[in-house]
């Protein structure tokens, strides 16, 4: 599914709601290429987790994010090393795409909680 090589690669964003096995919720963002790429990295994160992951919920947010005082970019773009396009090389491209943003080193996505009690079916 990715791009050819040289060429940037579009993830959006979708955020996993999950619960502890308390009554908090808690989301964790991904950046993706499509759904089962997102599955996969969710996966990764349950398995390196040093708590209980109980999933709730899986939601594409391709138009960003606002919760509290900070918001998360819809989208992103990365070279096909991995690294994410700076906004202004972006902009300093013949035809650039529409958005860029920086993405959070993998790995070091913070969780946060949110209130609401929304579920949807775990994956099967």
């Amino acid at each position: 599914m990715m791009e050819e090589e040289g060429k940037l690669i579009k993830k959006s964003l979708w955020l996993f709601e999950y619960n502890r096995g308390d009554s908090a919720l808690y989301l964790q963002q991904f950046y993706a290429i499509d759904e089962n790429d997102v599955r996969r990295q969710i996966e990764e994160f349950i398995r390196r987790s040093n708590f209980p992951v109980y999933w709730e919920r899986l939601r594409h947010v391709p138009s960003g994010f606002t919760i509290g005082y900070s918001s998360l970019r819809g989208t992103i773009y990365e070279r096909p090393d991995g690294s994410v396009i700076e906004e202004a090389e972006i902009h300093a491209q013949p035809t650039p795409p529409e958005t860029a943003v920086q993405a959070p080193p993998p790995g070091e996505s913070t969780s946060e909680t949110a209130s609401g009690s929304a579920s949807e079916a775990a994956p099967g």
